[in-house]
């Protein structure tokens, strides 16, 4: 009886554990001198790209990315993320774009939403841009289905949340 409850309970540990995102691989960058870091789950098979980080949900509703960019002004850094969006297949509603600013961590941070399509057809598309230093900002973007971001809302607040400042 003793082993059912205690199998139990570890089992439930871990299954609390992968959802909450406590199995997470976290990433330092930009590589050459890291200023940030940034947690992604690992069953979303997290993996360094150029600039930062990306994965995709389980189920593949869900492609999250984090970029470290040098800040010439905000608007260029809209501008780059609507780009890759673009590039990426993403069309995106102009009249959808919802804005607000925010902090995370210390950091001022702007999220901009937009109803979109891409290849699946609808998609909810999300671009924080978060001012990391004078000359740096990370780029935290997001597309899926809208009942893919409802399914991930918590574990795409838990990778928000996880941006943390180093050397501060």
């Amino acid at each position: 009886m003793k082993n059912i409850v205690l199998m139990t309970a570890v089992v439930a540990g871990l299954l609390v554990g992968t959802t909450s995102g406590a199995l997470a691989k976290p990433f330092e960058l930009p590589d050459a001198k890291p200023i940030v870091t940034i947690d992604l789950p690992n069953a979303w098979s997290p993996e360094e790209i150029d600039k930062g980080a990306q994965a995709t949900s389980p189920d593949a509703s869900i492609y999250v990315a984090f970029e470290v960019q040098n800040l010439k002004n905000l608007e260029n850094a809209i501008v780059e993320g609507v780009k890759f969006f673009a590039e990426s297949g993403v069309k995106i509603d102009p009249k959808s774009q919802k804005k607000t600013e925010a902090k995370v961590n210390g950091f001022d941070v702007v999220d901009l939403g937009w109803d979109g399509v891409d290849k699946d057809g609808p998609t909810k598309v999300s671009l924080s841009i978060i001012i990391l230093s004078e000359t740096k900002v990370g780029m935290l973007s997001y597309w899926g289905s809208p009942a893919g971001e409802k399914k991930y809302a918590s574990q795409l607040k838990a990778i928000a949340e996880s941006i943390q400042p180093l050397g501060r």
